[in-house]
């Protein structure tokens, strides 16, 4: 038990008073968005044929800023259309930052990069559900180089305007 009015000035909790965030678990619309790689991880595959590298994206801007996503890669694998796959991705994530070779996955992090997400239908997350209705989620297409402040203003762009990348 614990007295949560003492938290309160010693007035009840009222979850009136709360206006809620716009938060969820709901995919981010199809787009182009700024992000960094908050994070990486490399593990091997559930079957043991491979190893992944896990990135954590953090969006930077716009509606969804601060969400974050998972990019999951089969960076060696025995599939080599996944195995190509990924590594397609991981060369243009070192093409959009500027990276020759790279050594570390945290070569990758807290860099601006744009990545284009689209929505798609989650099969195993709409079939685990009882009640029928149909799950969606994000799904990373690609990735490029962030546009430059000077680039996007030479464009016409109002800089302080909420930009949706």
């Amino acid at each position: 038990m614990a007295n949560l009015a003492a938290l309160f000035g010693n007035k009840a909790f009222n979850p009136l008073d709360v206006e809620e965030l716009e938060i969820g678990f709901a995919p981010v619309p199809k787009g182009i968005y700024s992000i960094i790689i908050a994070d990486s991880e490399l593990a091997p595959n559930k079957n043991g044929t491979g190893t992944n590298m896990t990135l954590k994206l953090i969006i930077q801007d716009g509606k969804a800023k601060g969400r974050t996503l998972f990019d999951n890669l089969c960076v060696v694998h025995k599939n080599e259309i996944a195995q190509r796959i990924a590594q397609t991705r991981m060369k243009q994530i070192c093409t959009a930052l500027g990276i020759g070779q790279v050594k570390d996955t945290s070569q990758f992090h807290d860099k601006p990069l744009n990545v284009s997400i689209d929505v798609e239908l989650d099969e195993y997350g709409t079939n685990k559900r009882n009640d029928g209705e149909k799950v969606y989620r994000n799904s990373i297409k690609a990735y490029e180089g962030a546009p430059s402040k000077p680039v996007l203003a030479a464009a016409g762009f109002d800089l302080d305007e909420d930009m949706p990348f």
